[in-house]
Parts: structure tokens; C-alpha cells; sequence
């Protein structure tokens, strides 16, 4: 016995990710960078992203500037559901038998995780990222950020995201 497995593969270059620590909260980053920048980043629903045991909604921005495709992805999620049936506790004397409350996981979860992830798509040269992150060192609350390379991502699958409709 046999089976089949399709491995549907996107041969385009992975894109760039930039992690942004930021002192301030996800609108008021979107809006220094508007100001700053130019760019236009809007609010889109939120990014429901998989993780072990549970989704989670992300606060989601994106806009399309000089042929990149840009989303900011906030990484501690705004809400969180369990995939299936939450875990119980074990039942006591005292207990109330309440259900678990799923955790507000980021979506990358290691010290010094960012904020905010920018996506740029398709990826930007080492010159084109250098001269941005020099822009936005200048942008007000943007505390520290760092490029982050696409292989070092645990849940990279969260981050293609579908092209924006330009009609």
C-alpha cells in the first residue's frame, strides 16, 4: 500500500520580517509609522493563526507601498479560542469546575520576542532593509527592532499571507 502526499510549494522568496519593540499599543504604532512613512497601513480582521491547541486573532495592518506588499502582525494575540474541547481541571473538594481559559500565547514565543512583526512581500535587499530600518529608528515609540530571518520563524506558515486585491 501506497499514498500520495502533495507538497504544494511556493517557489517565490520568502519575505522579509522585521521585529519591532515598541513602547506604545498596535494604533499608535500604525499611525507613527503612517505619519513617518507614508505608508497607509490599514486595519484588516484579524489574522486568525494556528497554533498547538488553540487559534488566535492578531491585530492585522496592511498596505501596498512602491510594489512591496506590507502587513504588520501584532504577536500577542487579542483573543484566543481552544481548537477543541478545553482542557479540564482535575476536579476537588472546593472546585468549581470552570472551564480553562485558553492563553494569550504570542505567536512567537522566545525572550526578547517583538511586539509587532512587519512582513515586507516580496523580500527587500540587504540595502533596501538597512535604509528602512534607519527610517524606522526615527518613528515615535519604536524602542528597538531587528530583521529576523524567515528560518528561525516556529510558526513561519502564519506569515504568507494572501496577495492584496488591488481593484
Amino acid at each position: 500500500m501506497s499514498r500520495l502526499v502533495l507538497d504544494v510549494v511556493d517557489d517565490s522568496l520568502p519575505p522579509s520580517i522585521l521585529g519591532i519593540h515598541t513602547s506604545i499599543d498596535d494604533v499608535a504604532l500604525v499611525y507613527a509609522l503612517n505619519q513617518e512613512l507614508d505608508w497607509g497601513l490599514c486595519r484588516f480582521p484579524e489574522w486568525k493563526c494556528v497554533q498547538p491547541h488553540l487559534y488566535s486573532y492578531h491585530a492585522f495592518y496592511r498596505t501596498h507601498w512602491q510594489n512591496v506588499t506590507i502587513s504588520l502582525l501584532w504577536n500577542i494575540p487579542e483573543e484566543t479560542t481552544w481548537i477543541n474541547t478545553p482542557p479540564t481541571k482535575e476536579a476537588d473538594l472546593f472546585s468549581d469546575e470552570e472551564p480553562m481559559l485558553p492563553p494569550k500565547r504570542p505567536l512567537i514565543n522566545h525572550p526578547g520576542s517583538p511586539n509587532a512583526f512587519l512582513v515586507f512581500d516580496p523580500e527587500l535587499s540587504p540595502q533596501e532593509m538597512v535604509i528602512l530600518q534607519r527610517q524606522i529608528a526615527s518613528v515615535r515609540g519604536v524602542v528597538q527592532q531587528r530583521f529576523l530571518p524567515w528560518s528561525t520563524l516556529r510558526e513561519r506558515e502564519n506569515f504568507l499571507f494572501e496577495p492584496l486585491n488591488d481593484d
